[in-house]
């Protein structure tokens, strides 16, 4: 704090990670004709990221008085670094087994070639909150950067393959303006307009020289109500929005990327919570969004202008409810269910995923440092247990579209113990 009516926050922080993984990624059984016949194909697949991110954000908080009116102003800017290498496997092996007592064998050697993409981003922000009543408030503000792409591929031997390396450098400025106005004690209707830009290409490694390389704009329009009982029980809040995104990167089955004119989402969202007794918690939340393209022509190969986005539900529900019970030790039991609705796997909208119901469940035990030994130094220990998926539902929880033929399946039932500990 620089001074009572000014505050001043920096944060810096580093992540880095290596990953590598190896796996049989498809399986096709030949029923001939040919050399073939009866087996099975295989393939062998090879994915490792080296991954390193680091940047630091520093923001001023303002509070003063304008003309009577209370405003609050926040100047934030920031650096950030994203450096991404992938030494993908060049050369995919695969093999022919018998469907019955197949050969193990083993992946062998791997032949790879380096793709690099390192991004790094610059930005200032400006907001400000002015109340031009005690009950109403303007809320505006602007966003300035600079992103900037670096990306290579290279052969075998190590040199740069053709288009490669490349740079591109954007500029966008977005903003956002809205208002809050408290209707009633506790009641607050709000609004707001915003803009955004971001490098939204579902893999920055199929970004090739040739392609366009456009940032993704989108824009938001939302408004709703908020409202929380006197009594601190109970709450709700509603919210209606429509998104437009513009220059969407799609991904497309062998691995390719398509550019699509427009996504545009419209919805509501509508969440309550309540509690009848103490200890006593129950809550629930809707999504409904209808999802679309438009102007996403391919030519020859057709329009997919009003299919909806692969993997987006039209329908989403999750409600919950807790009990604490009052005893000794303090212990909580609870349980929760999800429902999803149908998605599609692709922009194709030719294979459907269906809809799912998961229920989860848990109870976890509060001790406190005065309820243990004097030798045990620490302030609270919570002990939970949780299943997952009661009812061991199969489902699928998200399609590939640059694998149309693959899914993702949900987790089936398991059970989960854990301890954390507060010092």
């Amino acid at each position: 704090m620089i001074a009572p009516n000014l505050v001043l926050r920096s944060q810096s922080y580093f992540y880095d990670a290596d990953r590598e993984w190896k796996n049989a990624e498809n399986y096709a059984f030949n029923p001939g004709p040919g050399s073939d016949t009866g087996k099975v194909m295989r393939d062998r697949f090879y994915v490792a990221h080296d991954q390193r991110q680091f940047g630091n954000m520093t923001d001023l908080t303002w509070n003063t008085n304008v003309n009577g009116m209370d405003n609050r102003a926040v100047f934030a800017v920031g650096a950030s670094r994203l450096e991404f290498g992938r030494p993908g496997s060049a050369v995919f092996p695969s093999d022919d087994v018998a469907l019955t007592n197949p050969d193990r064998t083993v992946f062998g050697p791997l032949t790879t070639r380096l793709q690099t993409a390192d991004i790094d981003n610059v930005y200032a922000t400006l907001e400000d909150r002015l109340k031009i009543t005690p009950t109403f408030a303007l809320i505006g503000g602007i966003r300035i950067e600079e992103i900037d792409l670096d990306r290579d591929s290279r052969n075998i031997d190590g040199t740069s393959r053709a288009g490669f390396p490349f740079s591109k450098t954007w500029r966008p400025a977005t903003g956002r303006i809205g208002y809050t106005w408290d209707l009633l004690p506790g009641l607050t209707w709000y609004s707001q307009i915003a803009t955004a830009a971001d490098v939204a290409a579902n893999n920055i490694f199929l970004l090739g020289f040739d392609q366009p390389l456009n940032l993704t704009r989108a824009r938001t329009i939302e408004t709703g109500l908020k409202q929380i009982s006197f009594d601190k029980r109970a709450e709700w809040s509603l919210s209606l929005f429509e998104i437009e995104r513009k220059n969407v990167y799609s991904a497309q089955g062998g691995q390719q990327l398509t550019i699509a004119g427009k996504q545009i989402s419209k919805g509501v969202e509508v969440a309550a919570a309540v509690r009848p007794l103490p200890g006593w918690n129950v809550w629930a939340n809707l999504a409904y969004v209808e999802a679309h393209y438009e102007d996403y022509e391919l030519g020859a190969a057709g329009s997919f202008s009003g299919h909806t986005p692969p993997n987006v539900p039209r329908l989403v529900v999750n409600a919950g409810t807790s009990y604490r019970l009052p005893t000794w030790l303090p212990v909580e039991v609870g349980a929760t269910v999800r429902y999803v609705s149908d998605r599609f796997t692709s922009d194709t909208n030719d294979v459907k995923m269906l809809a799912y119901t998961v229920v989860d469940a848990y109870t976890f035990v509060d001790i406190e440092r005065a309820q243990l030994p004097n030798w045990w130094n620490v302030d609270k220990t919570r002990v939970t247990f949780r299943v997952r998926n009661l009812t061991d539902t199969k489902y699928a929880v998200w399609g590939d579209p640059f694998y149309p033929d693959q899914i993702l399946l949900g987790a089936p039932r398991s059970f989960e113990v854990s301890a954390a500990f507060k010092f």
